[in-house]
């Protein structure tokens, strides 16, 4: 083979690396040894001879011929063309099986015929919208994303996931968000989504509220009025309320004293 430089071998590993993780080959053997010589170079590490000779022989090589069904990977590559889906990594893992000659078992055949039709019927306008009033109540569940804490977002990947998606959606970065994306979010935040949707309390109600007394030293329950809210917060949700003669933000309001 000619001699390359140093940025050429590496700006072509990284075209190769593209090509098969398009292909669904991210964790073949020659893919992973391409992603350890272009760490290596980017860190001005240059590979041994030997590891020059088998990266310049993947490169030419380049991705491997399909050793299954080609039919099915076919479906499988046209489903990838189609804007709008979220499910092209798991596609793309599938497609990768087949290319090796894996046969998928029957779950995830199953799995895979389903992301697949549910690709077409997206190329054909056929999916789930949320409606006027549902997308209201997905901007709400999604404004009470602040009354969690990082713990509980870290332990709680597939809420996580879920609102992630829908401000996604929201911010027109994501076309379609599907109805166990939305259910899920609202699961998620159902406590607070609640009172979001049903406030405790409206505009002029009268609340009770904790206020310090300096002359007994310690807090008492005051009248006021509520001013606005309810509101999401890293407190929980919250409403401003007029009392003695101040504005105050609490989370802690009764209907009683």
């Amino acid at each position: 083979m000619a001699r390359k430089s140093q940025a050429l071998r590496l700006s072509q590993a990284k075209e190769a690396l593209a090509a098969y993780t398009v292909a669904g080959l991210a964790t073949a053997s020659q893919a992973r040894f391409m992603r350890d010589m272009i760490s290596r170079m980017e860190r001005n590490r240059y590979p041994t001879r030997r590891q020059r000779e088998w990266l310049d022989t993947i490169i030419e090589e380049g991705v491997p011929a399909p050793k299954g069904d080609l039919e099915y990977i076919a479906k499988i590559d046209e489903a990838l063309k189609i804007e709008g889906i979220d499910f092209a990594n798991v596609l793309t893992d599938f497609r990768g099986r087949l290319v090796r000659g894996w046969n998928l078992s029957e779950k995830q055949k199953a799995w895979c015929d389903s992301l697949i039709k549910k690709a077409e019927d997206i190329s054909c306008d056929n999916y789930w919208r949320p409606d006027e009033a549902m997308t209201e109540k997905i901007k709400l569940a999604v404004s009470c994303e602040i009354c969690y804490t990082n713990h509980y977002w870290s332990t709680h990947s597939g809420g996580y996931n879920a609102i992630t998606k829908a401000k996604a959606w929201l911010s027109g970065d994501l076309l379609i968000i599907d109805e166990w994306t939305v259910d899920k979010l609202f699961k998620t935040v159902a406590g607070k989504l609640r009172e979001m949707v049903n406030p405790k309390f409206i505009h002029g109600n009268l609340g009770y509220v904790s206020v310090w007394n300096p002359g007994i030293g310690e807090h008492v329950k005051t009248p006021g009025i509520i001013l606005a809210g309810p509101m999401p917060t890293a407190r929980g949700i919250s409403y401003d309320v007029l009392a003695d003669g101040k504005v105050i933000t609490s989370t802690n309001i009764t209907k009683r004293r």
